[in-house]
């Protein structure tokens, strides 16, 4: 609806090459509405340089005056639409100064809320963390942070947030090594509440971003004890709350396979003091998860796998079906094959 509304308006469009101006003809006594020129950009009909300088020109034969057109002084920040009316800001569009950025923010404030956007998202890299307080004074708010890069939202209606949250939980695994002569692998943590307890215990760790559970777990078990092993099955699931910053907790036990027994353990000497192989049975009467309800069910789960009357859940990367996306299916084994 708007190229019927651009061509009655326009004369003719040209763009003055070097001097990077773009100049609109207008017909007399005809102005272009303010509010088409973010939806000409959006088209391409108008992409300007950021240092291009738009205004409106009426030649004198026509008997019009020259005017500036409200509204367009600054050019929008670039980005894309999300799935969920909202609108991702593309990083490497964001300017290095802070009077700029908050020029180009106001401009796409208006557009975005003329035309229904609702939740906007702004990632800004650590390099540019001055545009951070013109950002929050206008009404955006933290929701996470990496390493690299501040993560910024504002919800645009004024009707409930709901934007999603950072992520609630971390995850961790926990792995249950058994060889052939149904030994158990434990360490002794050099680190950590347990430290200089003299408890032994799985060896444990945190599930990295883009890492799978299983590959997780055959990761710590390596680094920490030096023993090539391969996954078998998830044992046991916790979820815990208000761990580490507050944050919630999922763990999963998982019982790996040494590929094999004779391999030497050797300790990883930055997180490890200890590493060896416990018999089951000593293993199964710890006491100290035998006075801990939660620990002493995960240890009897651990315990009956061993011994083969229980077998757990299996993990399958599976296509998800959206493009080549392949993903893990954590399942039952007795459900009937499909």
């Amino acid at each position: 609806m708007y190229t019927t509304a651009v061509c009655r308006a326009l004369t003719s469009l040209r763009v003055c090459g070097n001097r990077s101006t773009l100049s609109i003809l207008c017909k007399p006594n005809l102005a272009l509405p303010a509010h088409l020129f973010p939806s000409l950009q959006r088209t391409g009909l108008w992409a300007p340089h950021r240092s291009c300088k738009l205004h409106s020109t009426a030649p004198a034969a026509l008997g019009s005056t020259t005017e500036s057109l409200p509204g367009i002084g600054a050019q929008m920040l670039l980005g894309r639409a999300d799935a969920y009316e909202g609108f991702i800001v593309s990083a490497d569009d964001l300017p290095s100064t802070s009077d700029e950025f908050d020029s180009r923010l106001q401009q796409s404030l208006q557009d975005w809320q003329k035309s229904g956007k609702k939740g906007i998202w702004i990632t800004v890299p650590a390099d540019k963390s001055q545009l951070i307080p013109v950002a929050v004074q206008h009404g955006f708010t933290f929701h996470h942070a990496e390493k690299g890069y501040v993560m910024l939202t504002r919800w645009l209606p004024t009707t409930e947030d709901t934007l999603p949250p950072n992520a609630s939980h971390q995850v961790g695994i926990g792995a249950f090594v058994v060889n052939s002569k149904k030994e158990v692998l434990v360490v002794q943590e050099r680190f950590g509440p347990l430290k200089g307890s003299g408890v032994w215990k799985m060896p444990t760790g945190l599930v990295l971003v883009g890492e799978d559970i299983t590959e997780a777990a055959e990761r710590e078990v390596l680094e920490e004890t030096g023993l090539e092993a391969t996954f078998e099955a998830v044992l046991a699931i916790r979820q815990s709350h208000k761990a580490a910053f507050g944050k919630s907790d999922m763990f999963f036990a998982v019982a790996l396979k040494p590929v094999d027994d004779s391999q030497k353990l050797v300790a990883q000497a930055t997180e490890v003091d200890g590493v060896k192989w416990m018999p089951l049975e000593e293993y199964a009467s710890n006491p100290f998860s035998a006075t801990k309800p939660l620990y002493n069910k995960l240890v009897q789960q651990c315990v009956a796998y061993a011994n083969g009357t229980y077998t757990g859940m299996k993990a399958s990367s599976m296509n998800s079906g959206r493009g080549d996306r392949v993903e893990l299916l954590i399942h039952g084994t007795d459900s009937p094959k499909l």
